[in-house]
Parts: structure tokens; sequence; C-alpha cells
């Protein structure tokens, strides 16, 4: 007999992650299927590592009142996980006479999103904030608050502190099947043999549209968007102080210079319309553009190498908001459309499905609640870290430049 496991959840990235501890966590019997042979393999290994606040995100959306409840929690979990986190902060600058108007607007926008310690900057306090800037700006705002975890340790974390909790995690499981038996009660076809249980939670990112058809839903559509980076050594790393944000466009938050929770010096997202879902290959002129921002915008790190590039595929869709939604007869949570803020909001996606699974699907956990336990982590080898005796290999560029050998034992 096939075990029957009181969630599915597929999809094994930040926010599959994020949502197997936080159902793990309040009791709920879960199995986690993942298609490739690692965690954090896909959209999430070439995200950025920035925690936002939430200051710039839009007004009465989900993804804003995920982000606002990841604030709340998420400090106190990385804590208690002994997960690498800093408060570096940001500063957004206008390098146009008419970006100012924008600016302003930003900060208003921020005060209403409930980030009430945006302060503008006068020249003289930007410069001083940061000297290294290249000189000619109009105007600035400081947003405190910013943040950068790990982006690989933290999700692999959370997996890993699920299955010390009796969560199963099966990798190399590809979904070919979903059979509804009955309302509480999915037959789960998959590479690696079947697998059961009373609700499936779609998680599967860039394969959400294709997921959610196995469920018998077509909720969206993915529309992949490629995001370029480049790293540099951590030497350049005292060339700013805090995060360096252009004023953002209708498509997003635009090219970031900031230090990784490592403290490599980062340049990047690009965002470029693609067909493929597939992780893309650097574009050379691409990065050459993005060299050129980095020395018209803190002319220093022409003086420093790039120790490498990485490039990354978001989930984007034909809104621009999250999708996250349940289904009561089919027992089914559709999460979708989490482009580029996953890790800013994986705690308040995590917290709302629990809040559909319970209210809205009506399942109940069958197991009793846990607490959070610190985790003991290593780097052992060039691509792979051991948490709580178990290896996972590391999938995400900002790992591999950045975590030291002599990481927590």
């Amino acid at each position: 007999m096939v075990h029957k496991h009181d969630v599915a959840i597929i999809g094994g990235g930040v926010v599959g992650c994020s949502v197997l501890f936080e159902l793990t966590n309040r009791g709920f019997d879960c199995v986690l299927l993942e298609k490739n042979e690692s965690l954090v393999a896909e959209a999430s290994c070439g995200n950025s590592g920035m925690l936002h606040t939430g200051f710039d995100a839009p007004l009465n959306s989900i993804e804003l009142d995920c982000i606002r409840i990841c604030q709340r929690r998420i400090f106190d979990v990385l804590d208690r996980l002994h997960l690498p986190c800093k408060k570096i902060g940001a500063t957004m600058v206008a390098w146009k006479q008419e970006e100012l108007t924008r600016l302003s607007e930003i900060e208003v926008h921020a005060r209403q999103c409930e980030v009430s310690d945006v302060v503008s900057l006068s020249m003289s306090q930007l410069y001083q904030r940061e000297p290294h800037l290249s000189l000619g700006a109009y105007g600035a705002l400081l947003i405190p608050a910013e943040s950068v975890v790990d982006p690989w340790l933290m999700p692999v974390a959370f997996a890993s502190h699920s299955k010390r909790k009796g969560a199963e995690i099966k990798t190399e499981c590809l979904v070919t099947s979903c059979q509804q038996q009955s309302q509480y009660d999915w037959q789960i076809e998959t590479t690696s043999g079947i697998a059961r249980a009373s609700c499936v939670i779609n998680c599967a990112g860039l394969y959400g549209d294709i997921v959610d058809k196995l469920g018998g839903f077509q909720n969206f559509q993915i529309l992949p968007r490629k995001g370029q980076y480049l790293v540099y050594e951590k030497r350049a790393n005292s060339l700013l102080n805090s995060s360096i944000l252009p004023i953002p466009s209708q498509v997003g938050k635009g090219v970031i210079i900031f230090r990784s929770v490592y403290d490599n010096v980062l340049v990047g997202p690009t965002s470029e319309e693609v067909t493929s879902r597939l992780l893309p290959a650097i574009d050379n002129d691409v990065a050459r553009r993005l060299t050129k921002h980095c020395d018209d915008t803190i002319p220093g790190l022409k003086n420093y190498q790039v120790v490498t590039q990485y490039a990354g595929v978001r989930p984007a869709t034909q809104t621009k908001d999250y999708i996250i939604k349940a289904d009561r007869n089919k027992s089914w949570i559709t999460i979708g459309g989490i482009r580029s803020t996953g890790v800013s909001g994986c705690l308040g996606i995590a917290e709302k499905v629990y809040d559909l699974l319970t209210e809205n699907i009506g399942l109940d956990p069958s197991r009793s609640l846990t607490a959070i336990n610190s985790l003991n982590y290593r780097r052992i080898a060039d691509d792979y870290v051991v948490i709580d005796g178990a290896a996972y290999k590391i999938t995400h560029p900002i790992t591999l430049s950045g975590m030291e050998y002599s990481a927590k034992l």
C-alpha cells in the first residue's frame, strides 16, 4: 500500500521548500516532489538573494501582503536556524532631473505600503553615505531595512528541517499524472513511483501552468523572463555601503548593484522576454552592458575582477500579481507567478497556503505542531554542503562564490 500523505507539494524551489517548512511545522504530513536531482535547481537558482521590504510592491496586491507577513516572521526564523542574513539597506538614485518626480512618488508609495522608514537624502547625504558613487545624481531615497540572505541555503535548510520533522522529500521525481480518486484523495504518478495525498499544492514555478493542467486547471500561462548577473570579487565590497537601485520601470526594479550576504558585489538582473524555460546561457553582449552600468554607477568597480556570472529565468505570467488560489472540491492549491520576489515573500506565501488548506480546503493536520530548531551545516567540497548529516549539492552561484569552507559545524 502507498502511504497517503496529508499534502503533496510539487516543486522544490524557494516557494515549495517554504511551504513544506510551514506545513510540516504546523503538523501536516507532507511529501515534496522535485523533478530535478537537486532542490533549488530552476528559477530559484537564478535569483538575487535580496529580501525586499515591499516598499515598491503594488498596493492591495497579494504580493505586498505576502512580503509584509514574511518581513514580520523571517528574521526570527533565520536566527533560530542560524542562517546568514544582513540588513544592508538600499539607496534608490535618480540620475536624471525628470526622475525626481518619480522618486517622490515612490517615497509616498512606500509609506502607503507601511514601509515608513524610507527617507529622502540630500546630495551631500548621498555622497557622504556612498562616496564611490558617480557624480551627477539628482536625488536619492534611503530604504534602510532592505536585506540579503543566502538564496540557496535558506530554502534547502527549510527542506532539511522539514525532513528532520518527518516530511518526505523525493528528488528525480517528475510528476506525469494527477488523478483525483475522491475529494481528499489524489493519486500522483511520477517517474519514481506513485504518491498519494489528500491535497496537492502546485509550487512548480516555471512549469506551474503545466502542472495545473495535470490537475484539470488553467489558471495562468508562464511567460519566461530572463535575468543575468555579474558577480565581482569580495574585495570590491568596500565601494558600496548599500544596494544601489535605479528608478524602477514598468518591467521591474531594474539593474541593481548590491552586496551578497557573503560580501561579493553583484550587478543585475536584466529583464528579457524569452521563450525557453530552461536555464539560459550567458549572453556576452548583456554582460558588457552590465559592466558598463557598473562603470557608469560606481567607477571604481572597473579595478576589480568579475569572478563569475549567471543567468536565471523568472516564472512571469500574464498578470503582475501572485496567483494563490484553492479549489475546495478538487482539494488543490495553485501558487503561480512568483516572478521576482519569491525569497521576499516566501513565508508569507506559505502562511497563506496554510490558511487556504485549513479554511478553504478544510484539511486538518494529522500530526502535532513542532518547534523550529537550529541546524548544523558546513561546506565540505566545492559544490556540497552538509546539513544535519545529509549532503546537498549547491546550485546557486551566490553560495558557490561566497560561502566559506569554515561555515558553522
